[in-house]
């Protein structure tokens, strides 16, 4: 028989999560998109929760976590506010990157950096220009040189905490399979991204790359293990995404019960009704598929149909948030486009995470 209930620990991290996201999150979402970064004391906050630390206690964490439990936070996070669920996220993928994939010296280095060092953030370079967030998309290629290998040029767009970060992970190809890379301090330069439509509080630049020396040291090179890091934000991005949805339904529904039109309330009119209906069809069924997928990368190898899978769920999620958006700002009407609601800037956040 499927059971879909949390345990007890994944119900406590969801409740606090969701605590931070309603009391901190949601009310300065505006204003971290408007200013374009996420406050210290609101960072300092965030910390006190120990949700940035999923790793090992033996590296100065608070415990490692599945994914299951990963995407359900990555949702609390969405619905309080996408563009600082991404600047959270963001930094956590990389540290996280090197858990999965690195070598012990390189947790004990790196892991315990971010542990120690609340303020440091991360940034993993994943997607390309005129790509996506799929593996299969990446082709920055490695070359084998005298000292080791190199990267002669590359270039990687939409990089949360990009060029700020206190280490970045640059996902890459090596005679074909995929790696990654602790990115060393020279042979690349940062360009600060053109003001996006949304998701301004998670800063993103464009990272060129040329003729970047890599140390031996800095190399994740086991395949399986790299995929899977890079699938794992896959899940949280769609987690994010499904948190945008839930927040949109919530409020366009809540708005549409007391919205008088005409003698009665607009949501029992069947143009409303269905729209919202379906609105919370939509994300049942996207979040069972993310939960479906993220508990088969805690307990499964790494496939070409799971990454299928998860990249499939990603990009469902994705494409729901922005249908739903668009619906909760009809539902709003007028009203909807103004700043007086939020519902406009949560679908400026959902265009922008495409």
């Amino acid at each position: 028989m499927l059971n879909f209930s949390l345990t007890t620990e994944q119900e406590e991290l969801r409740q606090l999560a969701r605590t931070l996201a309603r009391e901190q999150l949601r009310p300065q979402g505006r204003s971290a998109d408007e200013q374009g970064f996420c406050s210290d004391a609101l960072w300092q906050t965030i910390t006190q929760t120990g949700l940035t630390r999923p790793f090992a206690e033996r590296y100065g964490g608070d415990g490692a976590l599945d994914a299951v439990t990963l995407a359900i936070i990555a949702e609390e996070f969405g619905y309080g506010d996408a563009g600082l669920a991404l600047h959270i996220l963001g930094s956590l993928i990389a540290p996280l990157t090197i858990a999965l994939a690195g070598t012990e010296e390189q947790r004990q280095k790196y892991i315990s950096l971010f542990c120690r060092y609340e303020e440091a953030r991360g940034a993993l370079a994943f997607a390309e220009p005129f790509s996506a967030y799929r593996c299969e998309e990446i082709t920055t290629p490695l070359y084998a040189t005298v000292d080791g290998l190199s990267v002669r040029q590359g270039i990687k767009r939409n990089v949360l905490h990009g060029g700020s970060a206190a280490l970045t992970v640059v996902l890459a190809r090596k005679a074909g399979d995929l790696c990654a890379f602790v990115l060393p301090e020279t042979g690349w330069q940062s360009v600060p991204e053109e003001e996006r439509v949304g998701l301004r509080a998670a800063q993103s630049a464009t990272l060129r790359l040329e003729q970047v020396q890599i140390p031996t040291h800095c190399m994740l090179d086991n395949t399986e293990q790299v995929t899977r890091a890079a699938l794992l934000y896959c899940l949280l991005r769609a987690g994010v995404a499904c948190g945008i949805v839930r927040a949109t339904l919530d409020y366009a529904g809540q708005y549409a019960q007391e919205r008088v039109a005409f003698g009665r309330p607009i949501v029992s009119y069947q143009g409303i009704a269905f729209l919202l209906a379906e609105m919370a069809m939509k994300l049942d069924a996207v979040r069972l598929l993310l939960w479906h997928a993220a508990s088969r990368w805690d307990q499964e190898a790494v496939t070409a149909e799971l990454g299928g899978e998860i990249e499939a769920v990603q990009r469902q999620a994705l494409t729901l948030a922005q249908k739903a958006t668009a619906d909760g700002v009809q539902i709003l009407g007028g009203a909807g486009y103004i700043q007086d609601h939020p519902v406009e800037l949560w679908m400026r956040h959902a265009i922008a995470m495409e």
